[in-house]
């Protein structure tokens, strides 16, 4: 399948400027994304599930796959993310079975850790194989080194691939790698503030 990247149009947002001024409400997909499928390896987990959630916040209309072992975790989290979600079994250690959950997927996010563990980086050769556009939320130098090892491989099969593009994105040594995690971060906090409040924060520390 032709890999797909959500692309965000939305400003930039700075430490303490005026949420106003600097964020756009509900950042708009691109036409031929908003029914992307995307696939959150590691989806019941703290990370992986905040992210599955986030995403069909940010577009109702996207597809999330969860992907995960343990099929009831995974129930209750297609049940919580609502009808344009699925489950499916997968085991990231296994090549057959990562090739097979990505082949209809536009975008995996593998935040099925801890990447610390890791001796491959399966997934990303998986995306790679079945030409599926990838990203990850590394935090470790070792992963992200063996990641990056792979561009090559990626640039020659057009398939796009972000590695370390979680929270402590310090472990990049490249800005494309980080993209708009921050922005991500400072959205989902005036999200926060707006339910705590019931109302419109004015500025962000």
């Amino acid at each position: 399948m032709a890999p797909a990247l959500l692309n965000l149009n939305s400003t930039s947002v700075m430490a303490c400027a005026s949420v106003k001024e600097t964020l756009i409400d509900r950042p708009q997909l691109q036409e031929k994304t908003r029914n992307a499928r995307v696939l959150v390896l590691g989806g019941t987990g703290r990370v992986g599930g905040s992210t599955a959630v986030a995403l069909s916040k940010l577009s109702p209309q996207l597809q999330i796959v969860v992907g995960c072992r343990n099929r009831e975790k995974g129930a209750a989290m297609v049940d919580k993310l609502g009808k344009n979600s699925e489950l499916v079994e997968v085991n990231i250690d296994n090549v057959d079975s990562l090739e097979t959950a990505l082949r209809d997927v536009d975008l995996v996010v593998h935040a099925a850790g801890p990447f610390q563990q890791s001796q491959n980086c399966n997934v990303l050769e998986a995306a790679i194989e079945t030409k599926t556009a990838y990203m990850d939320v590394c935090d470790d130098t070792s992963y992200a080194l063996r990641a990056k090892s792979l561009k090559d491989r990626a640039i020659a099969a057009n398939v796009p691939a972000i590695t370390t593009g979680g929270i402590y994105p310090g472990v990049s040594n490249g800005a494309t790698m980080n993209f708009s995690v921050l922005n991500l971060m400072a959205a989902e906090l005036v999200r926060a503030a707006r339910d705590e409040s019931k109302g419109e924060p004015e500025r962000l520390r």
